[in-house]
């Protein structure tokens, strides 16, 4: 698409002077929740709780509620002792508008603390980078959330529920997916939590890490329920039969299906164009407006400008050294009005990165390389 892409100004616009940016910082410093933030390396995590950020347990890193929205900043240190960070907001699919606009919000806080340094990333559930994937060695993803009021409960009273565990060596994720036939194939292994019972599915297909993994899910979820499970069972694949509990397996989808499909459905990405776009206020107003297409030249970047660079399958907003407050602030609102513009998916994972801190895969992308994000069902990470 050519042309320019027109925005409404934002009431964000104009209102940081620097007297007013050092008075806030001291504001956010006294924040309990930022406490120690980002001094040393490591992962540090918060859950957005009625509008408010409250740490995540350490023991609990890597389970997300789709339900809700999460922070998660990765505090890096090279050799010379000198720290960088990338911070992500979390999206789960079923979060409101609201605990996403406070992520997002929070995530400025951090990006304020820590002297607009950090790489700054927008995720959404089941879109999620191989950067952000990378992080944790199991990355579990649950219904609910906390406005559902989730509580764990005793195991005789325990809801069953299906957990499919997919990808290659150490990036096997897990997800919370609805019982039923569907839901499985020949290609994952996938765990029924019933509570009093357990069982172990493996595709007649599926890897060694992941069967290593729903095994290790399994002996998390017996050691959890303290001696109350009575049969953890482990089926290999659908035509595994002649046993009373495979059946009993079956009869929480209501019954043996006559086959099931060999690997998960992917979605489908559109095969887009690299383009690169121009965000500015010169005119007055701000504006988005095309400046290339194909192989893109990185001369072109400006460090009085933000750019949009679209990769495909990510999207990147780059802020140049000279850009303005509100340049800074509001690139990844550009970044999603402009997906809405082309009539693109608005989960596509987007990161903000400042002129002289771009990752690698930001310099890829205009040497033709087209963004490597995780697609839906973490068919990337399969072993071909």
């Amino acid at each position: 698409m050519t042309g320019q892409v027109k925005l409404e100004d934002s009431n964000l616009a104009n209102y940081r002077s620097d007297e007013f940016k050092e008075m806030k910082l001291e504001v956010l410093k006294k924040e309990p929740a930022w406490k120690g933030l980002g001094e040393k390396k490591g992962i540090e995590i918060w859950r957005i709780e009625k509008f408010k950020v409250k740490r995540w347990p350490k023991e609990r890193y890597g389970e997300f509620y789709g339900g809700d929205s999460y922070i998660v900043l990765n505090t890096k240190q090279n050799d010379e002792g000198k720290l960088s960070w990338d911070v992500f907001f979390w999206l789960g699919s079923e979060t409101s508008q609201d605990e996403a606009g406070t992520a997002a919000y929070k995530t400025v806080e951090i990006d304020d603390l820590l002297g607009d340094e950090p790489v700054q990333y927008r995720e959404v559930q089941s879109n999620e980078t191989k950067r952000f994937l990378s992080l944790f060695p199991k990355m579990t993803i649950l219904e609910g959330g906390v406005a559902s009021g989730f509580n764990h409960v005793k195991p005789k009273e325990y809801k069953p529920r299906l957990l499919h565990c997919t990808g290659f060596k150490k990036h096997v994720q897990v997800y919370q997916v609805p019982i039923k036939h569907e839901s499985l194939n020949n290609s994952d292994c996938f765990v029924l939590d019933a509570g009093l019972t357990i069982f172990q599915f493996n595709g007649e297909k599926s890897s060694s890490w992941e069967k290593r993994k729903a095994s290790a899910i399994v002996a998390e979820l017996k050691a959890a329920r303290h001696g109350k499970v009575k049969d953890t069972y482990i089926i290999d694949g659908i035509n595994d039969k002649g046993n009373k509990l495979i059946e009993e397996f079956w009869g929480f989808f209501g019954g043996r299906p006559d086959s099931i499909k060999d690997e998960e459905e992917t979605k489908e990405q559109p095969d887009v164009e690299l383009s690169m776009h121009q965000v500015s206020d010169e005119s007055g107003r701000m504006e988005i407006k095309e400046v290339g297409r194909g192989k893109l030249d990185k001369n072109k970047l400006d460090s009085n400008d933000a750019f949009i660079i679209d990769g495909g399958s990510n999207l990147f907003v780059w802020i140049g050294k000279g850009a303005n407050k509100k340049e800074k602030r509001e690139a990844m609102k550009f970044a999603t009005e402009y997906l809405k513009q082309q009539g693109r998916d608005a989960n596509i994972p987007i990161a903000r990165v400042l002129e002289g801190k771009e990752p690698q895969e930001f310099w890829d992308v205009f040497s033709g390389k087209k963004c490597g994000g995780r697609q839906q069902g973490g068919k990337d990470w399969k072993k071909n």
